[in-house]
């Protein structure tokens, strides 16, 4: 069906129930259901930063790694554990990027950024408007996973982490900090449900309230801020 046509659904009538001592039962009279067709549209959405995108990506190998801790444990096995080997600062600020092709041999500066991110701070957002953040879930789809980023320099950044919780110290954590970032979002959404303008306005504040990536105002910090660019 084109989009906006009605589909018109004929629902059988349900043959009268025989009850075992009494007269039949009646049963409800058929309804009659309307289906719309979807009337999905697209479009890019460019998002420009605000403050620095903080990226703390978690590597195939790092993830590979608490599964098996996890199953050691369930298993018993804590003698005889290896060490992990110790990793450079640069090994350390490479795990910590996303790249658009991991398997490249060279990214050449390909770096990249999910674009759940932005969804989830949407719905985050929602909160501060009158819309519930399960309509916010499905104001939009990215159409993508991950989207290349633009940025004018990329930095080292070192932050100590953790030490709060008694018996754990606290570490170094290496990440990859990104200044004068944008992208652009490509999207898709149903145009009888929700607008273009309606997920802008939602980009908008959660851009400026909630932002993405490491270390952004959701999680107490100030890095990754956005607004949607002209």
């Amino acid at each position: 069906p084109e989009p906006g046509e009605e589909v018109v659904t004929e629902v059988a009538e349900r043959p009268t129930r025989q009850a075992k001592n009494g007269p039949p039962k009646k049963v409800a009279a058929a309804k009659q259901v309307e289906v719309m067709a979807p009337n999905y549209q697209q479009a890019v959405i460019p998002v420009v930063g605000l403050t620095p995108l903080l990226c703390h990506n978690m590597t195939q190998e790092a993830k590979l790694s608490i599964v098996l801790d996890r199953q050691q444990k369930e298993e018993g096995a804590t003698k005889g554990k290896k060490k992990k080997a110790a990793k450079s600062i640069d090994e350390q600020f490479a795990d910590s990027c996303y790249i658009i092709d991991p398997d490249a041999e060279e990214h050449d500066g390909k770096y990249g950024f999910p674009t759940s991110g932005f969804r989830l701070a949407c719905v985050q957002a929602a909160r501060t408007t009158d819309m519930p953040m399960t309509q916010a879930r499905l104001a939009f789809l990215p159409l993508v996973e991950m989207v290349p980023i633009k940025f004018s320099e990329v930095r080292i950044r070192i932050d100590k982490v953790g030490g709060t919780t008694p018996g754990k110290p606290s570490t170094a954590c290496v990440r990859a900090e990104f200044h004068n970032w944008s992208l652009d979002l490509p999207v898709e959404f149903d145009a009888d449900n929700t607008s273009l303008e309606v997920i802008i306005n939602l980009l908008q504040r959660a851009g400026r309230c909630i932002g993405v990536g490491a270390w952004r105002p959701a999680c107490g910090g100030l890095h990754g801020r956005f607004m949607v660019g002209e």
